[in-house]
């Protein structure tokens, strides 16, 4: 794997790769408790996740399948979804939220790289690593979040506005979506396709060579 390949020539790229780690998780998980506790539901305050601590929202076995596969999730911030106003929209806005802030800090890395590039600073260093890897986690992030399966952030944004039938299909996602989720990742390549192309999506729509920037040596 290309991670494996990467830290095995170079062992110090763990920490720029960790860096980028802790930094999209945990806006990524406070974009959800702040969109909630805007509409009106304070239970991550209350129970202190609304904090840029990464330390907060760190899930081990998450946590481990972002360094070793390169995707994952973090722990969820607790929502009430009792107290969210504006309905199914409001239960959307919290569960979208944390994707577009996926979104916005890719764009931005992608952004602070080409003008750092346009400097004449060379494509190999420490900084170039962090932004790529910066990208590429939140492309991840993105894409598999979008899946709708529970308890994803794309399963959460389905069942705001999914039919009534649906109500008789929710208690099996809801028991058996983790171990779904966990045969997507080591039965297939299904994730792994989909983070690819998106990531090359992105690449060509930026004419920036996210993949090489990133995994490439020093």
């Amino acid at each position: 794997m290309l991670l494996f390949k990467l830290f095995s020539d170079n062992p110090a790229l763990i920490i720029p790769w960790l860096f980028a780690l802790l930094i999209a998780i945990t806006i990524h998980e406070v974009s959800h408790g702040y969109t909630a506790y805007k509409l009106g539901d304070d239970t991550a305050e209350s129970m202190g996740r609304l904090t840029l601590n990464p330390l907060a929202h760190l899930d081990l076995l998450g946590s481990l399948m972002l360094v070793l596969v390169g995707f994952g999730w973090a722990k969820p911030v607790p929502i009430n979804l009792l107290k969210v106003r504006k309905g199914n929209m409001g239960k959307f806005l919290v569960s979208v939220a944390g994707i577009v802030s996926n979104i916005l800090m890719a764009v931005f890395a992608i952004l602070a790289i080409k003008i750092i590039l346009m400097t004449g600073v060379g494509e190999m260093n420490f900084l170039i690593k962090f932004l790529a890897f910066l990208i590429y986690i939140n492309l991840a992030l993105f894409i598999f979040n979008l899946l709708p399966i529970a308890p994803l952030d794309g399963y959460r944004m389905f069942e705001s506005f999914a039919p009534k039938a649906f109500a008789r299909f929710a208690p099996f996602m809801e028991q058996w979506g983790f171990f779904i989720l966990i045969a997507l990742v080591f039965l297939t390549n299904v994730i792994g396709i989909l983070i690819y192309s998106f990531v090359s999506m992105f690449s060509w729509l930026f004419q920036l060579p996210i993949f090489y920037l990133a995994f490439s040596g020093l």
